[in-house]
């Protein structure tokens, strides 16, 4: 049986240990088109370090990753201050890949603003998350052009939900 298989990697709280199986991926495949894709570094991400340094950067991620969807987190690091730092390298790396034009760092800095226009409830995020929309759909990036579909219903809401937050202040 040569079939390909995912990595499930379960986290049992109550009993604190870990479970690793190995599934088939037409098993998976629900889950993978409906999760988010928080994370997902190149391979060659990882190739790029020595194998010492490439093993505990994906240990962190991993670890990273339980903590953030539990209940009882496994407190390795505070991962949750990490995760903010590397948030806002990031965003400054989109930032100025961005500004040279790059869709996918336009792409993925529109879904940061927008996601920060929920927060902090600021028409000028959301301005700047449709600026960046439209910028990354004018070169043709993909998932750009995709978003854009479902661009005037998100934008109605966030604009709603602003409203509610400066009227109830």
């Amino acid at each position: 049986m040569n079939n390909k298989r995912d990595l499930l990697l379960h986290y049992d709280e109550e009993n604190q240990k870990f479970v690793f199986y190995m599934v088939d991926v037409d098993k998976t495949s629900s889950i993978r088109s409906s999760a988010f894709d928080g994370v997902c570094p190149e391979v060659e991400f990882f190739k790029s370090k020595a194998p010492d340094e490439a093993e505990r950067t994906m240990g962190a991620m991993v670890f990273a990753a339980l903590d953030h969807g539990s209940m009882c987190r496994v407190n390795i690091r505070d991962y949750k201050e990490e995760a903010e730092v590397q948030m806002q390298q990031w965003v400054s790396e989109l930032e100025v890949a961005a500004e040279e034009g790059d869709p996918e760092a336009q792409f993925n800095l529109y879904m940061e603003y927008h996601s920060r226009t929920m927060k902090s409830l600021l028409m000028s995020d959301l301005q700047r998350a449709e600026v960046l929309l439209l910028a990354s759909v004018d070169s043709g990036y993909a998932p750009a052009v995709n978003a854009l579909k479902d661009w005037p219903v998100l934008k109605a809401a966030a604009e709603r939900r602003i409203q509610r937050g400066h009227s109830s202040t």
